[in-house]
């Protein structure tokens, strides 16, 4: 099997995870019943799990795609970099949102008043911080896709994958730059079904691509 078929198949399994991911997100955080909040911690640390392992491979997948078109050029250099640079912060984020947050969550179940105004706080911050680190790597990524659609196009690699990335990568810019710090379940949801569908042709791209 070539390299780019190897490549092209960790980013198609990896974009799968993250719409998994997606799909099984909790929307709230149930404070005042212990029983739920146990239910939605294990989901949440589950969700975030694939985030994770998800992402990984996601961006091995992307770093493929990059040696087909070639690490030497610069644009596509450019996009590997728009891609990369953020992944760490997003596992930052799924850290908090899904094993920070679910232990905050029930240290406030036992807390007094006080403590609990305290901890309430200290969840809305954490909360802005995985917010915040989603919606500035959903915003590279897109940024990514659309130099890396400009790529096959001006190559000629594919007719459809490049005016699919221009919608998706247009689309998340005007979605993400400039709106609330908050991203709620469904805006994510929105954004990895789009940024995967790149994602997926790109990959079946590398593995039905001819050999030279």
């Amino acid at each position: 099997m070539r390299y780019e078929s190897r490549y092209g198949a960790m980013l198609i399994a990896g974009s799968a995870v993250l719409l998994v991911m997606g799909m099984v997100h909790p929307s709230t955080i149930p404070l005042g019943d212990r029983d739920a909040l146990a239910r939605m911690s294990l989901v949440d640390a589950m969700a975030h799990s694939l985030a994770i392992i998800g992402t990984w491979l996601v961006l091995v997948g992307q770093v493929g795609f990059c040696r087909m078109l070639g690490l030497q050029r610069t644009l596509v250099m450019a996009a590997l970099v728009a891609a990369a640079l953020p992944a760490a912060g997003v596992i930052v984020a799924a850290a908090l949102d899904g094993f920070v947050i679910p232990k905050i969550a029930d240290q406030w179940m036992g807390a007094d008043a006080g403590t609990r105004a305290d901890l309430r706080q200290l969840i809305r911050f954490c909360v802005l911080i995985a917010s915040s680190l989603t919606r500035i790597y959903a915003l590279l990524v897109a940024a990514a896709i659309l130099l890396w659609s400009w790529i096959v196009y001006r190559d000629h690699l594919s007719l459809g994958l490049p005016w699919v990335g221009a919608v998706i990568g247009l689309a998340g810019i005007a979605t993400l730059y400039g709106g609330p710090a908050y991203v709620n379940v469904h805006e994510l949801l929105a954004l990895v079904v789009g940024q995967s569908v790149w994602m997926v042709w790109a990959g079946l791209l590398m593995i039905l691509r001819p050999r030279p």
